[in-house]
């Protein structure tokens, strides 16, 4: 009895190589569209099906293919059909992509774009595995070759082959669900989260060298991922993939936040409402370095030469092994300079001819492009049996309530929103001190806030002794990424010559640290938000 298999896929990789094997062997192939033609053009007899084309379900033509499916193997007891006539391989294919709201909105001239035929004929070869071998992986075909060939397919075969389908149904149906529910925005939180990621890459070791890790990604253009390339260098490994993204995130919230003018409602200590504008950083170019996902150094500056020095100077001996960013495409004066570190990985909008050249002197030096900021989608942790998911963190400040009686300057102003990016990013307790537009101090998870201003306060201090001809010697600007409470720890901030200080506010003393600040001159703005991060 000659056995029949349907092909009718998308995916052409290796499928050449499996319909000729089948042919060989004297299967009937039955197929129809761009499949067929492929086919076809590789000299493979077809027999064409056209149901498998037909948009709308449930048709006579399809419910009959779906029996020929469903009754393999138990022709006695669902069917008067030939036996020969029963489909015992089936290799489909659908690709989970996410659609425009449109694409859903059905009118009289026109159907939505769920298929559901194709899906259904995968469930249904998934549903009676043990008698249909589904393919929907090339990377099965050539097992399947050689098993059909010697005639041992499997029952644990067949049942990976099944599960491999319904996963691929199952994103499938994900993509068409998250397209209209994330585009209408009636629920912010789906009943089920189930956002489809597709393997796309292994990193060369996880977190660490014997564990094992993967890409997954969006199978769309969604996301800064897909805009992520690597030009040079060894393969990305867990850590290195997640500094790239901790820079990538704050260059993006640089990009989003500071370029662009914004204003914040602001009150001042007297309740007088004013409004606090921020100065566009559009002529300004963002360099940050990071270490275990926490920022070590950071700065804005006229040119992306002039920026990596500040960036540099805050912290050197902690650069070597650093993952390093930037806002703007690296050029030739700045790769001579950056070439000289020992940067695990450099990530930019793009890196010039000679540029490219410079760094090519360094092969395992990864260099990484990013052509696109990240999204305000989802975050997301794994925990034992489940997943936490939250909103991004991308908004600075709630509130900017001028606490003291003295009001920063609009410079002062400018340095506190360029250093509560960073602090966004630092694990938690953080604190950010800057000077000229530069960190001097960062301090990233600490077990106290009293701790993590202690050591910031500390850093500045060794900033200003390794560079001694540094012209303001004040530590100038402090950001913390929640409350500060009011201790010794906070006494000391006016010794290190602090002018202005940002913090969430909401401590029990607050009163008598405004009555501080007010005594020692020093601006204090309240913005009744946190940044926790972990």
């Amino acid at each position: 009895m000659k056995k029949k298999a349907l092909l009718y896929t998308p995916n052409f990789e290796k499928l050449a190589t499996l319909a000729q094997s089948l042919a060989h062997e004297g299967w009937e192939i039955i197929s129809a569209g761009a499949t067929a033609d492929f086919l076809k053009a590789q000299n493979i007899a077809v027999t064409i099906d056209r149901s498998l084309e037909d948009k709308f379900f449930p048709n006579e033509k399809m419910e009959n293919l779906l029996r020929l499916i469903m009754g393999t193997g138990r022709q006695i007891q669902t069917s008067h059909t030939r036996p020969e006539a029963y489909i015992s391989l089936v290799c489909a294919g659908i690709t989970p992509a996410f659609h425009k709201l449109n694409d859903f909105l059905e009118t009289d001239k026109s159907d939505n774009c769920i298929d559901v035929n194709i899906t259904t004929i995968i469930r249904a070869a998934a549903k009676n595995y043990t008698n249909v071998l589904i393919l929907t992986d090339p990377a099965d075909y050539e097992e399947a070759i050689i098993q059909i060939k010697t005639d041992s397919l499997s029952t644990d075969f067949r049942l990976n082959l099944a599960g491999k389908a319904l996963n691929l149904t199952s994103a499938y149906d994900a993509t068409c669900a998250c397209s209209i529910m994330y585009q209408l925005e009636v629920e912010k939180y789906p009943n089920y989260y189930m956002i489809p990621f597709k393997r796309m890459t292994r990193l060369r070791h996880g977190m660490n060298e014997h564990q094992s890790s993967y890409v997954y990604s969006l199978n769309d253009q969604v996301g800064a991922l897909s805009g992520v390339k690597v030009i040079q260098g060894k393969e990305l490994n867990y850590n290195i993939l997640e500094n790239c993204f901790s820079v990538w995130k704050c260059v993006s919230l640089f990009l989003k936040i500071l370029k662009n003018p914004f204003t914040v409602e602001s009150v001042d200590a007297n309740n007088y409402p004013f409004t606090t504008q921020f100065t566009p950083a559009a002529g300004s170019v963002f360099t940050i370095a990071v270490k275990n996902t926490n920022p070590i150094g950071a700065a804005l500056g006229g040119n992306l030469l002039e920026s990596f020095r500040k960036t540099y100077a805050c912290d050197p001996s902690a650069l070597s092994g650093a993952t390093f960013g930037c806002s703007s495409v690296v050029d030739r004066e700045a790769a001579e300079e950056l070439v000289k570190l020992d940067f695990r990985a450099i990530i930019a909008p793009d890196f010039s001819r000679e540029a490219k050249e410079i760094f090519s002197q360094k092969k395992n030096m990864r260099l990484v492009i990013a052509s696109k900021p990240l999204s305000n989608y989802y975050e997301s942790k794994s925990i034992d049996g489940g997943l936490v998911v939250q909103e991004p963190d991308w908004t600075p400040f709630k509130n900017w309530r001028v606490v003291t009686q003295t009001r920063p300057s609009q410079r002062q102003v400018d340095s506190m929103a360029f250093g509560t990016l960073i602090a966004m990013i630092a694990k938690s307790d953080a604190a950010v001190i800057m000077n000229n537009f530069g960190t001097i101090g960062v301090s990233a998870g600490n077990a106290s806030r009293t701790k993590a201003i202690k050591h910031a306060l500390s850093d500045a201090l060794e900033f200003f002794q390794n560079n001694v001809n540094c012209e303001d010697r004040s530590a100038e600007i402090l950001i913390s990424d929640s409350v500060i409470y009011f201790d010794e720890s906070a006494r000391s901030l006016a010794d290190a010559g602090i002018k202005a200080i940002i913090q969430t506010g909401g401590s029990q003393n607050d009163e008598e640290f405004i009555q501080f600040c007010n005594e020692k001159g020093i601006a204090m703005v309240f913005t009744d938000i946190q940044h926790l991060a972990i």
